[in-house]
């Protein structure tokens, strides 16, 4: 093991400094100029100056003419390689698996898929009667947890241009009218889950949060599905905030940043006393 003062140990220390002053420059909405980095960092000057040297030199940071500092080329290269290799269905696996052992329901993805709900993955319920929806089948938007929550990433005029009326009416409680459907996905909008109140399959209620990209966009959906008589009302909200925690998660993973609205402040991993199995 490398003892405190050996070079290793330095070199991860000046690491780790390095890597601080290049995220003040990528939260920053302009260049940053060394006064402003040394303010930032708590770093001495000419440590922060040879830090950025190294940082410039290897093209993760660029010195521009009037002697400010922004993201380099490197950054670049190295963001669309972290996107190019992105798989949504791989990175969500382990959380869909999280969310059928907290409900021990049913947990489908799905994403938006001209106008309606495309299903990328399920992970089904242990127990013998579940939802029938599989992956590679659809749904429409306007009655689905998930539809709700891809439509809350769509402005209103995009939502209204995307529901053709007359909507299909699947059930009973099914939103026909656009207008109502407009204004119900302003409110998912706000609290960043939808419900599905038996209004795509008879029998039937989900919640859903949205999925968001490295650009804030909503990407996809996840859902948590199950007959009505064992998913009551009180059950739906109940497990809301662990359905925006977990796809809270997969939006990291995906490279989306922390947004202020998000839900899972406070929000713990549940222990048995909350699974609703």
């Amino acid at each position: 093991m490398d003892s405190p003062s050996s070079p290793a140990a330095g070199s991860a220390k000046a690491l780790v400094k390095g890597l601080a002053l290049v995220e003040h420059v990528a939260d920053s909405d302009r260049p940053l100029r060394l006064i402003e980095l040394v303010e930032a960092s708590g770093l001495p000057r000419p440590t922060a100056l040879r830090l950025l040297d190294v940082l410039c030199r290897a093209e993760v940071l660029r010195l521009d003419d009037t002697g400010a500092y922004g993201l380099g080329p490197r950054v670049a290269a190295w963001g669309q390689s972290f996107l190019d290799r992105l798989n949504l269905r791989s990175q969500a696996a382990d959380l869909m698996e999280e969310l059928v052992g907290i409900s021990g329901e049913t947990c489908f993805l799905g994403v938006l898929d001209g106008s309606q709900v495309l299903y990328v993955a399920a992970v089904n319920s242990p127990k013998p009667v579940r939802p029938a929806a599989r992956p590679g089948s659809r749904n429409p938007l306007h009655c689905t947890g998930i539809g709700k929550v891809l439509l809350s990433g769509l402005s209103d005029d995009e939502v209204a241009a995307l529901l053709v009326a007359p909507l299909e009416r699947r059930t009973s409680n099914t939103m026909t009218d656009v207008p109502t459907v407009v204004r119900h996905v302003q409110a998912v909008r706000v609290r960043g889950f939808a419900t599905d109140e038996i209004e795509n399959e008879e029998g039937v209620r989900c919640v859903a949060a949205p999925i968001r990209d490295h650009t804030g966009a909503v990407v996809a959906g996840l859902s948590v599905s199950a007959p009505a008589y064992r998913f009551s009302p009180d059950d739906v909200q109940r497990l809301a905030p662990d359905v925006v925690r977990v796809t809270t998660e997969l939006s990291r993973r995906l490279g989306a940043a922390p947004r202020p609205d998000d839900l899972t402040a406070g929000v713990h991993t549940p222990g048995p006393e909350r699974s609703m199995r």
